[in-house]
């Protein structure tokens, strides 16, 4: 998805629901991908309107609010179309349709799901229109959405399970209490159970993460009590699909609930996922401000700032080719928050760009790893290099490399591995 990420971001917007709507990749994976789209359409919409796409798009033969029909086959099509080559397409018909679609009320968008369900089209169509109506009904009338699709509560697509959990957490904003009811019932029901040899219902999780996410603001102490019935194996789960989904007011919270009813391991491991979320918008200064919110441990400082620095690298690499001067902004910060971890972080990140072209390559990150080591000597930059780089087809540049290994036996062992 790297050339759908930097399109215009109101045409993002409008074609976010047919992207996910589409995709099966896990519920964590697409709660980053919608944030990050979220986080780029909040940039636009914060800039003075002079500097915005095409503020006043061509309203000539779009659907608009003379309520003419819209061509759902034309804006699947389009939208597929867009999923598939990365180009823009025709933005000012998608900036029109978007605003057609909020401005729906419920019933109107109910009425849209009856007909698209009545169309010929292909199945990948069909999906990324249903998230496209699905998003907007789910926050006019969450406890609506949650019944239209009483059949795919425990969907096998996981984007489906991902927009409905959604939808829970948006109930629970509302009326917690009654949210939390109506997913014990389905619970009662047998809505939930498993056919997958581990017992585990990966779908159960996300309903139960989002509405812990929207219990804690509201009712606290119901919160915990949610998470504290639960066997001491599924409350890691359910708190990873929760923290993403948390107001900053209530990280403090989280992390003390994380810390009362997981281990040490798993509370640490919690907390440092969220720290990836917020560096991969490439934005450290909000990590900084995140670790003094949550009041993070030195244990948690340490794994935060590990995640963080990585998938700072990572999210830049979204946009284009990384530069040396950013990842000496990485290891600036890092050294900020934690001294210890500057070296190895530091190469097994070069070791990941070694692995991409398009953000490093193998030759130039290997270069910067040796630069870093000549600077401070320290092996576990090397290290850290060779257990992330693809070294086999780069064999010159990678002996030339270990031989900088102070540690014989170290030293011995990367060899031996390049061959």
């Amino acid at each position: 998805m790297k050339p759908i990420h930097f399109l215009p971001p109101v045409v993002a917007l409008a074609i976010t629901g047919f992207l996910i709507g589409g995709q099966k990749k896990e519920i964590g994976k697409l709660e980053t991908q919608s944030e990050m789209l979220s986080r780029e359409i909040a940039k636009a919409n914060s800039r003075p309107t002079s500097t915005r796409e095409n503020p006043r798009p061509d309203r000539s033969n779009v659907p608009n609010g003379d309520k003419e029909p819209i061509d759902w086959k034309e804006i699947a099509a389009m939208a597929e179309e867009m999923n598939n080559s990365g180009s823009v397409g025709d933005m000012r018909k998608l900036m029109s349709f978007q605003r057609r679609l909020l401005e729906m009320d419920k019933e109107e968008l109910i009425a849209a799901l009856d007909e698209i369900d009545s169309l010929d089209l292909t199945d990948a169509q069909r999906t990324g229109l249903i998230g496209m109506i699905l998003d907007p009904l789910a926050m006019k009338d969450p406890e609506l959405a949650l019944t239209r699709f009483a059949d795919r509560l425990n969907d096998r697509e996981n984007a489906m399970t991902w927009r409905l959990s959604r939808a829970l957490g948006n109930w629970a904003e509302k009326d917690g209490p009654a949210a939390a009811a109506w997913l014990d019932k389905q619970i009662a029901d047998g809505i939930f159970i498993s056919k997958s040899l581990d017992g585990k219902n990966q779908a159960l999780k996300a309903y139960e993460g989002n509405l812990f996410a929207s219990l804690l603001g509201s009712h606290p102490d119901l919160a915990e009590q949610r998470i504290a019935a639960m066997p001491a194996e599924e409350r890691k789960g359910v708190l990873a699909q929760g923290i993403n989904q948390l107001k900053e007011e209530n990280q403090a919270a989280f992390a003390e609930i994380a810390r009362r009813h997981l281990d040490e391991d798993g509370a640490i491991e919690i907390l440092a996922s969220r720290a990836s979320s917020i560096a991969m918008m490439a934005d450290l200064e909000d990590v900084d401000k995140y670790i003094e919110r949550i009041s993070a441990t030195q244990a948690e400082r340490e794994k935060i700032a590990e995640n963080a620095a990585n998938s700072f690298i990572q999210g830049k690499s979204f946009q284009g080719k990384i530069t040396a001067e950013e990842v000496d902004e990485m290891r600036d910060w890092l050294g900020s928050q934690s001294p210890v971890s500057v070296g190895k972080t530091t190469g097994e990140t070069l070791g990941e760009l070694a692995n991409d072209e398009d953000a490093m390559g193998y030759e130039k990150s290997a270069a910067l790893a040796l630069r870093y080591h000549e600077e401070t000597g320290n092996d576990e930059l090397l290290l850290g290099f060779f257990e992330n780089a693809y070294s086999n087809e780069n064999k010159e540049a990678a002996r030339t490399l270990a031989e900088k290994i102070s540690d014989p036996e170290k030293r011995k062992q990367v060899l031996e591995n390049i061959e």
